[in-house]
């Protein structure tokens, strides 16, 4: 019992001498003071961040007569990534957003001749988009929390309209409609830091929420609807129009 009084007491003086040694000396391993550690945090964090890389939950809402004719919006991801020239206020960027208008699966059940074993063909249809872009923003840094932007978009937007049957018997079916076209428009947004990451020495991580919208005009294109009928088959209606939309965005994105 003596002999475990004394070692808790020995180790006790050692922890106590530890932490006296560190505080009379107020330095971290470093030999920088708590003061000094400080203040370089804080210039890291204020420090210029070139890099940038994001996603985005995104929703796509034709405009007009694209609207009439889809009938839907669209929900989809979006990821988007590239430089920003900090301190001024001027950030190049890509952007890819898939973007959901229709998916639906049907099942078809039959009596084999054997009398009681059903089979199942499977009918799957889907539209989507997946517009790709370049952007130019004016980003300016307010205080190193808010970064309100207004951009430039162009690019392309790829359509795509499929339906899918897989029988039975192993054997399946595709018949697609697909078309390009171009797009461009404007856009405005605003960031909101979340946190700083540092690690010392020198790097600094900025986490941040974007929220953003976009207008984008497209031009006139084919595109298509799909729709099953009660007979397992289906019906594509095509369409030609001006393709306008607006894109919501709120998503995450890191300054590295």
């Amino acid at each position: 019992m003596k002999k475990d009084l004394k070692f808790i007491l020995f180790f006790g003086f050692i922890l106590v001498s530890y932490s006296a040694f560190s505080q009379g000396n107020s330095s971290d391993m470093s030999g920088e003071t708590v003061s000094q550690t400080n203040d370089r945090v804080d210039e890291l964090k204020s420090r210029p961040l070139n890099g940038f890389f994001g996603m985005t939950f995104s929703n796509s809402v034709p405009q007009g007569i694209y609207m009439n004719n889809i009938g839907n919006a669209g929900p989809g991801l979006g990821l988007y990534g590239g430089w920003r020239f900090d301190p001024f206020p001027v950030t190049l960027g890509v952007e890819a957003d898939l973007h959901f208008f229709h998916s639906s699966e049907r099942t078809y059940k039959y009596l084999l001749s054997n009398g009681w074993t059903y089979a199942r063909d499977t009918l799957h249809t889907s539209s989507y988009n997946v517009p790709i872009t370049v952007f130019a923003r004016f980003e300016p840094n307010i205080l190193h929390y808010v970064f309100p932007y207004i951009e430039g978009v162009g690019g392309i937007n790829m359509m795509s309209t499929s339906a899918t049957y897989n029988s039975y018997w192993g054997v399946e079916d595709n018949k697609d409609e697909f078309n390009v076209n171009f797009i461009y428009g404007v856009g405005a947004g605003i960031m909101f830091k979340l946190a700083d990451f540092v690690q010392l020495p020198n790097k600094n991580t900025r986490f941040l929420l974007d929220l953003s919208f976009r207008y984008m005009f497209g031009t006139i294109s084919d595109y298509y609807t799909v729709k099953e009928n009660q007979d397992a088959s289906v019906s594509f209606t095509k369409f030609q129009s001006e393709t306008e939309q607006i894109m919501f965005n709120a998503g995450f994105v890191v300054h590295f």
